[in-house]
């Protein structure tokens, strides 16, 4: 929310575009001190990894998550978690059936090919494919993020 959108009156910093109609109080004036959340297409914003966890935290975060409806799975895919476990890596899944492929571990770092993430994401079969809803075909770029951030993890 942190960043400049397109308003009928013009561009403007959403949270000061916000607090300027009385939706949002208690803004700092220098918007440096309020958290951002990187752009996963934007490099610049910010590190793969921080941009990996951002598009996890945004397609996913809002079920794999404590209170979600995935939160059953154990995989907490929200931006601020700090269990590696609960984040995946090396988490073997608690009921996966043949949306696992066969595969052992959610994440497998350094091998995107063998983490159940990735095989959910690339697949199309209704009964496999993450996310569950909405989506009509694979999303390449973001998978193509996900995958160089598991291949880039230190092993």
């Amino acid at each position: 929310m942190n960043g400049a959108h397109n308003y009928p009156d013009g561009k403007a910093n959403q949270l000061q575009y916000w607090q300027k109609r009385g939706w949002l109080t208690g803004l700092p004036q220098d918007l440096a001190q309020v958290p951002k959340t990187p752009v996963w297409d934007e490099p610049q914003s910010g590190s793969l990894e921080a941009r990996a966890r951002a598009y996890l935290d945004i397609n996913c975060g809002h079920c794999h998550r404590p209170e979600g409806p995935a939160n059953t799975s154990g995989l907490y895919l929200h931006q601020h978690e700090t269990n590696a476990t609960a984040l995946g890596i090396g988490k073997t899944p608690v009921a996966a059936g043949r949306g696992s492929g066969n595969l052992t571990y959610d994440l497998v770092p350094g091998q995107p090919d063998k983490s159940i993430l990735v095989y959910r994401m690339a697949s199309q079969d209704p009964g496999i494919m993450m996310p569950e809803l909405s989506r009509k075909r694979v999303h390449q770029e973001g998978l193509a993020l996900i995958r160089e951030w598991i291949a880039k993890m230190p092993q």
